[in-house]
């Protein structure tokens, strides 16, 4: 942790976008595909995900797209006109860039999501629900990220960049968590299918590995060897009155009721995003 700290004390919002568009560009220019995963949150602006917060209280200088993941030809030939999106971007990540993501979203009942972040919080000695609970346990941004890329795809420019109507009506992508678990074949299929990819590469089982980050958050994928079914009744849909029973059985009503405030927060948003899932 101290060397991170080390290494990025002195990053900023400018440093860190050239960064990731070089490494862009060094992958493609392996014939390779990036695949970047990150939470939708820590791609906005603080006056869009903190209440009471304006853009003049904590300014932040505007970044500038300096086309670092183009080839260098085609940054001198290129004219960077932002797209046109119909609802504004809700990140920080320059329009440009931002329209031309494949975006997957991914989502998981909230009352498993809550759970699990409990659970594994409590064993780092974290205090949760706190106040900053809402933020990390919201599906409000990824429906924000989900709405502006629906309405770039329904556009005659949304819809030319990805390749034709047949293609863009798929996305965005939303993949569920408890889908995935429990029929993984059948969504990683429809996930290469929309992307054009070759799902025989798939891999279902898999060799024990080292501690992947935190115990906490890894140990039980660095411990498997395949997909777990079933695991914390992820094969059923909860109900929220029988959660709440446990909650308070192993952390007590105060607790109990925090979690259930961050369930019924994140529902609507969830549902939204369910139906649209593959």
């Amino acid at each position: 942790m101290d060397g991170l700290k080390k290494k990025y004390s002195n990053a900023t919002f400018q440093f860190q976008l050239e960064e990731f568009e070089c490494a862009i560009a060094e992958i493609e220019s392996q014939g390779k595909t990036l695949v970047v995963k990150e939470h939708s949150y820590h791609m906005m602006y603080p006056h869009v995900t903190l209440d009471g917060v304006k853009p003049e209280d904590r300014p932040i200088a505007p970044l500038v797209d300096k086309l670092l993941d183009l080839p260098e030809a085609d940054r001198e030939s290129r004219t960077a006109t932002a797209p046109f999106f119909p609802i504004p971007n809700p990140t920080f990540l320059p329009d440009r860039l931002f329209a031309t993501f494949t975006p997957i979203l991914t989502i998981r009942h909230p009352c498993r999501m809550i759970f699990s972040l409990k659970r594994a919080l409590k064993t780092l000695g974290v205090p949760f629900p706190d106040e900053d609970s809402s933020m990390d346990t919201q599906f409000k941004w990824q429906r924000m990220v989900y709405d502006c890329y629906k309405a770039w795809f329904s556009t005659p420019e949304g819809i030319e960049a990805v390749g034709g109507t047949s293609i863009a009506k798929l996305l965005p992508i939303v993949v569920d968590g408890d889908k995935l678990v429990n029929d993984a074949q059948g969504q990683m299929e429809t996930l290469c299918r929309i992307l054009g990819l070759d799902p025989f590469g798939i891999q279902y089982s898999w060799d024990v590995q080292e501690s992947v980050g935190y115990e906490a958050f890894g140990g039980t994928l660095s411990r498997s060897t395949g997909i777990i079914k079933g695991k914390d009744g992820s094969d059923k849909t909860p109900v929220l009155e029988e959660e709440m029973e446990k909650w308070k059985e192993e952390w007590g009503k105060e607790t109990a009721e925090g979690m259930r405030f961050l369930v019924d927060n994140a529902m609507e948003d969830y549902d939204y995003l369910l139906k649209r899932s593959i």
